[in-house]
């Protein structure tokens, strides 16, 4: 059977159900398994059973070929497929009837086929997204479950073959995608399926010509405009101007003023203050004063009165240990002083047996009867508190009402609302589907928005983007690209999917403490994606009387320096501690470039280098940033800078108004070994135009080209 149109021609196996889709435009043809259509799991009792799908006839309606099956053997089952041609996209759908329950139908089965012979790669959405090439000689077998963590969190798929691309979509929650790689003798395959549990019936294929991840991307942004769930920064500021105080403002977090110790049986096993409220704001003071920060998004943990992630949902008074409720007041207003952005971090997901308002009528239920457990904590073992209860206790008096009465923070953060997966409840009193998981989780995000002003959650979903003005944790997770998935494992390569989609609409950073002294990678990954970064690995109390001051020795001249950006020798934080050296030095390249570029798309990305180490990214029409994640040096041409020259861990950014360069030329002037320079027109000017340009330098050699002079630098100056 065969339906066919300007843009897809559609063959359908009527002996297998099996397809094929040829892109004309692309001219390049995805198959799906050859013996079937696909699968069906059925529950039969306490088992289930799984029954190939091989029709009982084909027929061809209209726009679309219906495939209609049956079986008998484990009760009666009827299915009926559509598959729905509209312009350049395939709709596949589903209906069942008959006497046995459908626990899962794969409704695309070990699809969009390719090989080590094509040149192609899949497209997964985990984080801001992963390309797993089609030649990576591993084999494997991964599933990511929509929303859940590190699963897919944007519900579509992208497949590049020979040059044409095709992007697939959902809508709906109970929805997994499953990669599977194999290798025999003919060499490898790779291949994707899609199985639909419960309320997902649907999936699309949009063939989109000749193109790449960036078109992918750019028609991704399309669905999700109609979605709703694309709000941009355009929008957002109108209801909320102060929200473009986010933009270049890097996250200073001090997760656990009071640390109190737990175990399981609820016994205490330790306490510990790292900051007093005193500390807490002599640390943004120093911030301010000494490091000279003006952008900071400044979050507290730890605060409550038992400690971090003790006692929830029982937060009140500010832990005493640390300063009580006028330790914490006065804190609140000397952060504010500085300018920053003051946030609290709270959680409403975990509830604690030991917490004065246990109660099990909030706590989320198994099919049967079990209480849902969370993870074992500071606090000991947190059992997981129902979405639609927890609104109830956000919104008691002496919960976030009282908070914003007495500390009136600029930003209130809420732990895990979007790290998780959906889940599912199945007390009598309070059922959840994963979509009514969901509502609530957006339901409490609209209400301490509301109340606060600007809100943030952990990680960040799409579903999450209309309800909140900051995600911690989608940049990367303890100085990684991801938390437990290894990219090495698949033979991938992040692509910045979600950025391309979401980018001028969010705030995002990443999430943990990392070594600063081997985090240059984890840092030019944030500047080839415009972001700021998380300061999350503080020492206690004043920290800067106790941490390192010497720089570490530098590598053999030509090895890559992953403790480039600690260093200040002839710089403007030479004599500082290591953090500082490290927080003034990615500051300066990484707040200027994310002001500028906040409510930017990134438009463009490609990769200069064949092992895919070195990549360009374009924010808009006119930034431009290279990073070197190779050991090799990179020889470009810049615009400003001629001739640039980029050891691993090198950088070049270019705007207008701004330029960044981590390099060991630039302009005319070779330099030994790595120098940081950042330029930056402190008018509405471009830099060449401009009267009053700030050069900072980092460190390194101080000798500049600027302007046909070779010039120093010896912290900054004003030129």
């Amino acid at each position: 059977m065969k339906l066919e149109n300007e843009y897809i021609a559609l063959t359908v196996s009527e002996e297998r159900g099996s397809w094929k889709l040829l892109d004309k435009r692309a001219k390049v043809v995805w198959e799906s398994r050859l013996d079937r259509f696909g699968e069906v799991s059925i529950r039969t009792g306490e088992t289930f059973k799984s029954v190939p799908l091989i029709p009982d006839y084909v027929t061809v309606e209209g726009s679309s070929i219906r495939l209609s099956f049956h079986d008998d053997r484990y009760g009666r089952l009827a299915l009926n497929v559509t598959m729905k041609l509209k312009g350049a996209s395939l709709e596949i759908s589903y209906d069942g009837t008959g006497e046995v329950q459908i626990e899962s139908l794969t409704l695309l089965d070990e699809g969009l086929r390719m090989s080590d012979k094509d040149s192609a790669y899949l497209l997964v959405p985990v984080r801001l997204g992963l390309m797993i090439p089609s030649d990576s000689g591993l084999e494997f077998k991964r599933r990511f479950g929509t929303f859940e963590y590190e699963g897919c969190h944007m519900e579509m798929l992208g497949a590049v073959k020979n040059g044409g691309a095709i992007l697939v979509t959902w809508h709906d929650p109970y929805v997994i995608a499953e990669v599977k790689s194999l290798l025999g003798e003919g060499g490898q395959s790779l291949s994707v399926s899609l199985i639909m549990c419960k309320t997902a019936r649907s999936i699309k294929i949009h063939a989109l010509g000749v193109g790449d991840f960036n078109l992918i991307g750019q028609e991704y942004r399309k669905v999700a405009k109609e979605k709703g769930w694309l709000v941009t920064w355009d929008e957002k500021l109108r209801e909320r101007p102060q929200a473009r105080r986010l933009f270049g403002a890097v996250n200073f977090k001090l997760w656990t003023a009071l640390a109190r110790r737990i175990d399981e049986d609820l016994r205490e096993v330790s306490v510990e203050v790292k900051w007093t409220f005193d500390e807490v704001a002599r640390i943004a003071e120093h911030l301010k004063e000494d490091l000279k920060l003006e952008k900071v998004l400044f979050i507290l943990g730890g605060w409550i009165r038992k400690g971090y992630d003790c006692q929830h949902p029982d937060i009140l008074p500010a832990a005493p240990e640390c300063g009580g409720n006028e330790g914490l007041k006065d804190c609140a207003r000397r952060v504010q002083r500085c300018g920053y952005l003051f946030a609290l971090h709270d959680n409403y997901q975990d509830m604690y047996r030991d917490s004065p308002s246990w109660d099990e009528g909030y706590i989320m239920k198994h099919p049967d009867g079990r209480l849902r457990k969370g993870g074992l904590w500071l606090g000991g073992r947190a059992f997981l508190t129902c979405s639609k209860r927890a609104i109830e206790l956000a919104r008691r008096p002496q919960n976030l009402p009282k908070v914003k009465e007495l500390f009136n923070p600029d930003v209130y953060f809420i732990d895990t609302t979007y790290a998780v997966g959906l889940y599912e409840c199945f007390d009598p009193d309070h059922p959840l589907t994963k979509w009514d998981d969901m509502h609530w989780k957006q339901v409490l995000s609209d209400y301490a928005r509301d109340l606060f002003g600007l809100f943030g959650s952990e990680c960040g979903r799409e579903w999450a983007i209309p309800h909140a003005d900051w995600f911690e944790g989608l940049t990367g997770v303890s100085g990684r690209y991801y938390h437990s998935l290894d990219p090495r494992s698949f033979g991938g390569t992040v692509v910045p999917i979600f950025e391309m989609v979401y980018r001028d609409g969010i705030v995002m950073h990443g999430k943990y403490g990392y070594k600063f002294e081997e985090a240059a990678e984890y840092v030019i990954h944030h500047v080839s994606i415009g972001r700021t970064l998380n300061y999350h690995s503080i020492g206690p109390h004043l920290y800067w009387e106790n941490d390192r001051m010497e720089e570490l020795p530098l590598p053999p001249k030509g090895e890559p320096d992953r403790a480039c950006f600690t260093r200040a020798h002839n710089g403007w934080a030479e004599g500082m501690c290591l953090t500082d050296r490290f927080i003034k030095n990615t500051y300066e390249i990484l707040s200027p470039l994310n002001e500028i570029t906040s409510r930017m798309r990134l438009t463009y990305l490609r990769f200069l280098t064949k092992d895919k180490l070195v990549r360009e990214t374009k924010f808009g029409e006119k930034v431009k940033v290279v990073v070197n994640g190779g050991e090799e040096s990179y020889v470009l041409t810049s615009d400003l800078g001629g001739r640039v020259v980029l050891p691993p861990f090198g950088f070049l950014v270019e705007s207008p108004s701004f330029v960044a360069f981590h390099a060991l030329s630039w302009g005319k002037v070779e330099y030994e070994r790595p120098v940081l320079f950042t330029l930056r027109s402190l008018e509405e000017k471009p830099l060449y135009r401009s009267d009053e340009v700030r050069i900072y330098h980092g460190f390194g050699d101080m000798r500049l080209s600027w302007r046909g002079d070779i010039i120093e630098v010896k912290g900054e100056i004003i030129r």
